[in-house]
């Protein structure tokens, strides 16, 4: 995969991707077996950690407790069903940024283009790591406490783990969930972070060569080279400045609704973790995962915020790439096209869904105070 290949290595690995169908029957039997394995596998975790809450919804400690993997699971579900379904869009997204207007026609642009590159991949690696340490720690932490027969999640399971082979198969089992639902929660996370990278990478490009159509103007006296540069670059920087806003367009339209669902949900569980990680023993190993896991649902909301920022404030810099270069020197119906592009620059490009759930910076803040400001009422009201 040319575009984000991180994400696109762990989606074939769990056997949500295939880039080229495989003629051979038994091959493909045996890929749709083990999508669908694993689909299961998360599915019925996700199912079962619910019926767990319902049994013991009277207990308000093991209500809380429970609820803030709960909420991740049946996130992961959400976004796990729209990848499915969403791929013919997914791939036309993708084509997008395939098109030759988007591709580099010089070093420098290939510079632009791979400095973007370059901090898509660290994003996603940075996150999966830390997740996945997260889930190590899950992992690990039945087997450093005193209790018998302790499980790394909490779900209702239909029979008795009393037995050493049941217990150890339903561990293992928990354990796969939990590595491969890492897996899919964070490859499906920074994709959504990748794509919007890609997309400032894309607005850079642009005012990049906005910049240089006026340089080659000024340094060309010949009147007739002038003309075919002024009509050639300016509306091509047009057309890709047309695309730009459609990417976005798409991006929006196929993975914002999972964002405020996210969002939403994240609410409850940063309250829910802050809640559990006050009433575990300090320096414990419980009270480390709750640490990860806590860090790992702040840096993944914080960056969905910090890359959706940084998008709006690129696409205000065409505007001020236009305004800083010589236009006085193009024709009228040029500048009128450079004016056009201007004024949807400077309203900016938010994402977000139907106009609330803004993917911002000021979002961020807000979803944070109101975490806190949930968790005291639950220790106030627990007292």
């Amino acid at each position: 995969m040319d575009l984000l290949p991180v994400n696109f290595f762990i989606f074939r690995f769990c056997g949500m991707w295939k880039e080229h169908k495989s003629s051979n029957l038994i091959t493909c039997f045996a890929n749709f077996c083990y999508r669908y394995i694993i689909a299961i596998l998360i599915y019925y975790c996700t199912i079962f950690e619910i019926i767990e809450l319902i049994y013991k919804k009277n207990d308000i400690e093991v209500l809380i407790e429970g609820l803030f993997l709960v909420f991740t699971y049946v996130i992961l579900c959400l976004k796990y069903q729209n990848f499915l379904v969403q791929q013919y869009e997914l791939n036309a997204l993708l084509d997008c940024f395939r098109t030759k207007i988007c591709q580099p026609k010089d070093s420098i642009e290939k510079s632009i283009l791979k400095q973007y590159d370059r901090k898509a991949k660290r994003t996603a690696c940075f996150y999966m790591s830390l997740c996945l340490s997260t889930g190590l720690m899950m992992i690990v932490e039945p087997l450093l406490t005193q209790d018998e027969r302790s499980l790394p999640i909490q779900m209702y399971i239909p029979y008795s783990i009393t037995p050493l082979l049941s217990y150890v198969l339903t561990y293992l089992q928990q354990a796969a969930v939990l590595i491969y639902g890492i897996l899919l929660n964070t490859s499906l996370d920074s994709m959504v972070y990748g794509f919007i990278i890609h997309t400032c990478g894309q607005t850079e490009l642009l005012c990049y060569r906005l910049t240089e159509i006026f340089q080659s103007l000024q340094e060309n006296n010949d009147k007739n080279a002038k003309h075919t540069i002024e009509n050639f670059a300016i509306t091509e920087c047009v057309k890709h400045h047309i695309l730009v806003y459609n990417i976005i367009h798409k991006i929006q339209s196929l993975f914002v609704w999972t964002v405020a669902a996210l969002f939403f949900f994240s609410l409850i569980t940063l309250c829910t973790s802050i809640y559990q990680m006050s009433k575990t023993k300090l320096l414990s190993p419980e009270f480390f995962t709750f640490i990860l896991y806590l860090g790992s649902i702040m840096f993944q909301i914080f960056l969905y915020c910090w890359y959706g920022n940084e998008l709006d404030l690129k696409n205000k810099n065409i505007a001020y790439a236009i305004y800083a270069s010589n236009w006085t020197i193009i024709s009228t119906e040029q500048r009128k096209k450079l004016l056009l592009v201007m004024m949807k620059s400077q309203k900016g490009m938010i994402l977000s869904f139907h106009g609330i759930c803004t993917l911002n910076l000021n979002t961020f803040t807000w979803i944070m105070k109101t975490s806190y400001s949930a968790f005291n009422l639950l220790q106030q009201a627990s007292n």
